[in-house]
């Protein structure tokens, strides 16, 4: 007759959970890593807001979609030559969807992208569902490179990923320290006395 042990051993632990500088820095809530962050997303946030705001100063463009209309027509005229200007993407889907933001898409795009500007830019700087509010931005930054549009947006790019590796921490001084608890985000600082049961026979 067999008898059942348990075994109790301790789980693995994720990734960031492995180096003290990346659990430090990305998981851990704590002032040090929060004022980081803090800098970090409010100057983001500042220039997300800028940018919306002077949209807004002169919306009637954005608002008839015809900003997007001539910024997608350029990119996919840039599309040829030796060298081109802007990819046409695998199997040609960044040209299709230039052509469908030229065509059409450019009606309802145009007038959404000042709002969706200012409120990044606005929950960056309040700290609140910080992650989110830094991958919407990272699409923004993404959709603008791929129309050929370089400038700030690789940096920027850059900057919202590490704040969507850092969500945890990113909005301890702001309001993510009190609402990401309230809504029950699966979070943790650090992984602590986390175990897996094995039975053996």
């Amino acid at each position: 007759m067999s008898s059942m042990k348990h075994t109790v051993r301790p789980a693995p632990l994720p990734l960031v959970e492995t180096w003290p500088w990346a659990r430090a820095l990305f998981s851990d809530r704590n002032w040090i890593a929060g004022t980081l962050w803090l800098v970090v997303r409010v100057l983001l946030g500042w220039q997300w807001l800028v940018s919306g705001v002077e949209k807004f100063q002169d919306y009637g463009p954005w608002k008839s979609g015809v900003a997007v209309q001539g910024f997608a027509k350029g990119a996919r005229g840039n599309m040829t030559g030796a060298h081109p200007g802007v990819v046409e993407g695998t199997f040609g889907w960044n040209k299709a969807w230039l052509s469908f933001v030229a065509d059409d898409g450019y009606k309802w795009i145009g007038p959404v992208i000042p709002f969706m500007e200012v409120i990044v830019g606005v929950l960056l700087i309040l700290g609140l569902f910080t992650g989110i509010a830094a991958l919407v931005g990272l699409l923004l930054n993404v959709s603008f490179l791929f129309a050929g549009n370089a400038g700030v947006n690789p940096f920027f790019a850059l900057t919202a990923g590490a704040l969507i590796a850092a969500w945890r921490v990113a909005g301890y001084f702001g309001l993510d320290y009190w609402v990401l608890p309230l809504v029950g985000v699966p979070w943790s600082g650090r992984v602590e006395g986390r175990h897996t049961t094995i039975a053996e026979v």
